[in-house]
């Protein structure tokens, strides 16, 4: 889906950069269900099962998905090109309706993405399970080990996008005509998907578990939310995915037009990526699962600002513009987060009990994933004011000085927001005893699970907002998403 984003969305369909974040922000709206979907999972079993028919069900709607796009396949692309897919950019525009025929693809993504989290929404449930039956020295020990086996897949993914999706028509570098069309591609997906849906329906072990009533679940989960210790948890994770989330959206240009990254490269990075992150994920599951959370994240805060501005300011400032060079950065933060994603995990196994496990899970990705497209939408909404734009390819081709120094003054505020949110560790407890302590010990109020119910709803509605407009490309232009105004 990332080379999607990138290949089809930037590259072939030329849309402003704006446009392709909303892209990512309705790709991942269905995140924003994932409690939803683990309380149904944990209450309405299907045939007695509350984790394989659910998990199978949602690899089917994303079988059918990527076979959608795959028969609707892309329009010609914006630009002029020749028979090997190179691009002439001294021409006008070939088929200038490009840009704007982005509104199925969303559609079809949002889909997909609505089968994904089906499915992870009971596997993570599955996964919490098997974590609460390992001894506590050891518990995480499962999750980090089949985190490792994911970061296989995506190895598998990257390498697919890497040497099969990597034409001249979505930024890559091989000749089109050795390459699949995206068509061709969808279609590998409509495979994989129909196979793990048939697997997961037949072969997935789990334990039995009692049908419980969904209306005293409800109550159940209303009496987590007013929890002050589980408020803590939440309030953290959507201010630090949120407001302290907040990027600019320069990043797709400086890295297609300053750095000239192509496909081929970004992907063989990536690969190399995913292999440092079963680094990070195998050092934290062997050597760091008593360590303290705050400096878990700490550490990985200031590692990334640190690796991240590198690279950054010396394209910005064309000392030194060079893909391989500009592309190192996220191999080398690839440990940190994945680190700090594990903690994300360890908590989950501390405040969830045994009856509401796919819940806990849900509820705390779904509380990351409202802040994460409001990050998106007030980002987009902030850095409209920089002029000239940020989101438009041509500046960057132009490469005036001056507007050098206002891609790099957005960089500033984006490391600004990121380490901002280092002032809310407090929040989080520093280890697995702290954590049941505090959920033993801290107080219950019936206000914190309404203010709770209160910001999340504004915040999710505020961001559905930017999503729904964007489908229409006559309101793309609208400040309000981001754009220079109609």
């Amino acid at each position: 889906m990332n080379a999607i984003l990138i290949g089809v969305f930037a590259a072939y369909l030329n849309v402003p950069s704006h446009i392709s974040n909303a892209g990512f922000n309705v790709a991942n709206l269905p995140n924003v269900f994932l409690a939803l979907m683990g309380a149904i999972s944990d209450s309405r079993p299907i045939l007695g099962l509350h984790r394989r028919p659910y998990m199978a069900l949602g690899w089917c709607l994303t079988f059918l998905s990527f076979m959608v796009m795959a028969w609707l396949g892309l329009p010609a692309p914006y630009y002029c090109h020749a028979a090997d897919g190179t691009y002439d950019y001294t021409q006008e525009p070939c088929n200038p309706k490009a840009a704007t025929a982005y509104v199925s693809l969303m559609v079809c993504l949002f889909l997909t993405s609505v089968g994904l989290c089906l499915s992870s929404a009971a596997g993570n449930g599955l996964m919490v399970q098997y974590a609460k039956a390992e001894p506590e020295a050891e518990r995480g020990r499962a999750q980090a080990q089949m985190n490792m086996v994911n970061l296989c897949g995506q190895f598998a993914g990257v390498s697919l996008a890497a040497f099969g999706f990597n034409g001249r028509l979505f930024s890559g570098s091989f000749d089109q005509r050795t390459q699949m069309g995206f068509s061709q591609y969808c279609t590998v997906f409509v495979a994989v998907a129909g196979v793990t849906s048939f697997f997961s329906g037949l072969y997935v072990r789990e334990p039995l578990m009692e049908r419980s009533s969904l209306r005293s679940y409800c109550h159940d989960s209303l009496q987590l939310m007013e929890s002050k210790a589980f408020g803590a948890i939440g309030l953290y994770f959507f201010l630090s995915s949120s407001i302290f989330l907040i990027n600019t959206n320069a990043t797709v240009w400086v890295m297609l037009e300053w750095a000239q990254v192509k496909m081929l490269q970004k992907q063989l990075f990536s690969l190399l990526g995913v292999l440092v992150s079963l680094f990070g994920t195998w050092l934290t599951q062997k050597y760091l699962l008593q360590c303290n959370w705050r400096t878990i994240i700490v550490a990985t805060t200031l590692a990334t600002v640190a690796l991240d501005s590198v690279p950054q300011f010396l394209t910005i400032f064309d000392v030194i513009r060079n893909q391989y060079f500009y592309l190192g950065e996220p191999i080398t933060s690839n440990v940190p987060v994945a680190m700090s994603n594990l903690v994300q995990t360890f908590l989950v196994n501390e405040v969830a009990d045994e009856s509401n496990c796919a819940l806990v899970s849900g509820l705390v990705m779904s509380i990351a994933s409202v802040g994460q497209p409001l990050a998106i939408l007030l980002g987009n909404q902030i850095f409209t004011v920089f002029h000239p734009s940020l989101t438009e390819r041509q500046n960057y081709i132009e490469d005036a000085p001056s507007f050098r120094r206002t891609v790099a003054l957005s960089y500033v505020v984006s490391y600004g927001f990121s380490l901002g949110a280092l002032v809310l560790l407090p929040l989080l407890p520093s280890q697995k005893a702290a954590a049941q302590r505090r959920k033993q010990q801290w107080s219950h109020r019936r206000s914190y699970a309404l203010w709770a119910l209160v910001v999340l709803s504004l915040a999710f509605a505020y961001a559905l907002a930017g999503d729904l407009l964007i489908l229409d490309p006559t309101m793309a232009c609208l400040r309000f998403l981001g754009g220079e105004g109609c």
